[in-house]
């Protein structure tokens, strides 16, 4: 117990520093109540505010480092800070006719054109959702007949989820799932966009 006192401030230290270094949202503690109130204490104020207290079987109980069951019921439907401000972004454009769009088609329109910053989904594409991609990342379209007016020789008609990701990852663009209780996304999905122009699918 006298020793746990100066151990608690060097791993508040430690753990200030790898919070920051990850932009963690949370830090969350199990374990022995009166050792965690102790290092809770050591931590900086910014931090502190993003501690979350779990209960039941610890590692010392069950042999596991990991607290899947409480980190399952903490995280479920919990949205990452970035995320919930691309999020907010995406409200206030999409509220004032801005950088932003909504539905499938418009959604795929806008990948086409390298304009998607960030993809927001309801939730992930079913298995029998399909798209046709082409050899670019930004060759996707929702029918055959489309890709190859842009010229594809050999188009390939591929699970949505795959073709999307595939897509994001080619022109740098990030991903967000966000609840249909906090957003709910014409066709469950829409963007936001790096820039508007004419062209713009609305």
């Amino acid at each position: 117990m006298a020793t746990w006192h100066r151990t608690a401030v060097r791993l508040g230290h430690q753990l200030d520093e790898w919070a920051r270094r990850v932009h963690a949202d949370a830090v969350v503690m199990g374990g022995d109540k009166w050792a965690s109130n102790v290092l809770i204490r050591r931590l900086p104020h910014a931090l502190r505010d993003r501690v979350v207290r779990v209960g039941g079987p610890t590692a010392t109980d069950t042999g596991r480092a990991l607290l899947e069951p409480q980190l399952n019921t903490v995280f479920h439907g919990r949205m990452a800070a970035h995320d919930r401000e691309l999020v907010d972004v995406f409200i206030g454009r999409h509220a004032l006719h801005g950088a932003a769009t909504e539905g499938l088609s418009a959604t795929v329109s806008a990948l086409q054109r390298g304009q998607v910053a960030a993809l927001l989904l309801n939730h992930p594409p079913g298995r029998s959702q399909r798209l046709w991609a082409g050899p670019q990342p930004t060759l996707l379209t929702l029918t055959e007949e489309e890709l190859i007016s842009f010229g594809v020789r050999a188009p390939r008609e591929e699970r949505a989820d795959e073709a999307l990701v595939r897509t994001l990852v080619g022109t740098s663009a990030e991903l967000v799932v966000v609840p249909e209780s906090e957003l709910s996304l014409d066709e469950g999905v829409g963007a936001l966009l790096r820039y508007a122009d004419l062209g713009t699918p609305s």
